[in-house]
């Protein structure tokens, strides 16, 4: 009998169930193209460092490492979340245990940038641009004198512990600031990160210290991507354009969504480049009706987010790959049968007009609010369309693919954002996401150049894919 797969609501996300419990899935190894595009880094990090410097309202920054993910994370957050900030300000990727710690201490004289690592010092200077740098152990020996010895420091001892000396100037006289990269999100029932135990000993050695969230300076910082980001970005996109299409067009009948899935996460890593975030692919059609499997084994798969493609059905991709941390996210539908029906003609062009809108409206100025509204109000006007779009417009992307940022705000040039929406119009879902580029006068849609129109879309049906699974013969014995 012929098989119907209709993934209702409840099983929407079963695709991510089976992918690798690592989202960029690199497995700790370094592509040769990665480490082309790491170049120009050391200058970006040095001008970023700078920056930093100059929106300190006084006091020190503290930029810790990181050697492991946080208990609980946003979705999308991947395995090595925490460092990003560290890597964003040095250019120095890898934080094996105990990690490395940035000093920056713009009222300093001498040490305005410190570097505490257990790597090499010549590497750590060759890679960050930083010229001092001592060994990991000897952080806290500094910042205790810093601290405690605060007044004879600056005078007296300033012969023989002169990084200390420095930190204690560069503090001053009155309420010690002390800025520190805070992860983004913390689960208050689960222990606290144990990176930041070196606040609370700061915290008790002196009265006078105020501690802020580095993230006030930071998210801002990297909601406006410089020319490294973007090359990285914009890259990702690229590659992200190949992985997609490839997947759009071998997405057929008898095939599963897994395979679709690796198809999509193969081009990726033969690119050089990881994944932003666990590809996602799912039955996109026929969702109000009742799950049915042909045997137990394809129930038992479906359910751990391998659905068999049947006939007539649409496929649902969501997307991005990743490049030195900068993932891009991307969502399109595809008929498997290569041409839409009417009915899925009708929901997908209704859909894509209210993208369209969307994206049309990006540019200074507009806040995320009144894009959230564009897409409400006219999915509302095909007929109640926006009852089933129940998530926001859409998110900055940049070294997370659900960057830290200002929502409330207007957006400003060089901002890269994803614009999604869609909507479930009588069991057929159609969704779209882009990335966007915010310029000076309006908007560069970055992922325009992937097929998005029905008459581009079942072009690209018609063209064979580069990989195509083969029937593996059973070996007698």
């Amino acid at each position: 009998m012929i098989v119907r797969l209709a993934l209702g609501a409840g099983l929407l996300g079963l695709a991510a169930l089976s992918a690798p419990a690592a989202a960029d899935g690199g497995g700790g190894l370094l592509s040769f193209e990665a480490l082309k595009f790491r170049e120009g880094h050391r200058e970006a990090a040095i001008e970023r460092r700078a920056q930093f410097a100059r929106k300190m309202q006084g006091g020190i920054a503290v930029i810790t490492s990181a050697d492991r993910s946080q208990h609980n994370r946003y979705e999308g957050y991947t395995d090595d979340t925490e460092n990003k900030d560290f890597v964003y300000l040095t250019g120095i990727y890898d934080a094996e245990p105990p990690g490395h710690v940035l000093v920056i201490n713009p009222g300093g004289s001498t040490y305005k940038e410190v570097l505490y690592t257990d790597m090499k010092p010549e590497e750590a200077t060759r890679l960050s641009g930083i010229k001092h740098v001592f060994p990991r152990s000897r952080f806290l020996e500094h910042m205790s004198s810093a601290v405690t010895d605060y007044r004879n420091l600056r005078i007296t001892q300033l012969r023989f512990k002169e990084v200390a000396s420095d930190y204690a100037r560069g503090w001053g006289d009155k309420e010690k600031l002390l800025y520190v990269n805070y992860p983004r999100f913390e689960n208050l029932n689960e222990p606290p990160a144990p990176r930041l135990a070196f606040v609370d000993r700061i915290r008790a050695a002196s009265s006078e210290i105020a501690v802020r969230d580095a993230g006030d300076i930071l998210d801002p910082m990297r909601m406006i991507l410089d020319s490294f980001a973007r090359k990285n970005i914009d890259q990702a996109i690229a590659i992200t354009g190949l992985g997609l299409q490839e997947g759009m067009k071998l997405a057929r009948p008898g095939l599963t969504t897994l395979q679709v899935m690796h198809t999509i996460d193969h081009v990726y890593r033969l690119q050089g480049a990881t994944l932003g975030f666990i590809t996602g692919v799912m039955v996109a059609s026929n969702l109000n009706e009742k799950l049915k499997w042909e045997t137990t084994a394809e129930e038992e798969a479906a359910r751990k987010g391998d659905a068999r493609i049947q006939a007539g059905n649409l496929v649902h991709i969501d997307t991005g790959a990743a490049m030195n941390h900068y993932s891009a996210d991307t969502q399109r539908t595809v008929p498997v049968d290569g041409k839409f029906t009417p009915e899925q003609r009708k929901v997908y062009q209704g859909v894509l007009d209210v993208q369209k809108a969307v994206i049309a409206a990006v540019k200074p100025g507009v806040t995320w609010q009144a894009l959230q509204q564009i897409a409400e109000t006219e999915l509302r006007k095909k007929g109640g369309w926006d009852e089933s779009y129940t998530y926001g417009i859409g998110h900055f992307i940049g070294m997370e693919v659900h960057e830290n940022g200002d929502y409330v705000g207007p957006l400003k040039p060089g901002m890269v954002i994803a614009i999604e929406q869609g909507a479930i119009v009588n069991g057929t879902r159609v969704a779209f996401e882009d990335d966007v580029l915010v310029t000076e006068t309006g908007h560069e849609w970055l992922t325009r150049f992937i097929p998005i129109e029905i008459d581009e879309v079942e072009a690209l049906r018609r063209q064979p894919a580069a990989l195509q699974p083969i029937s593996v013969p059973t070996k007698r014995r």
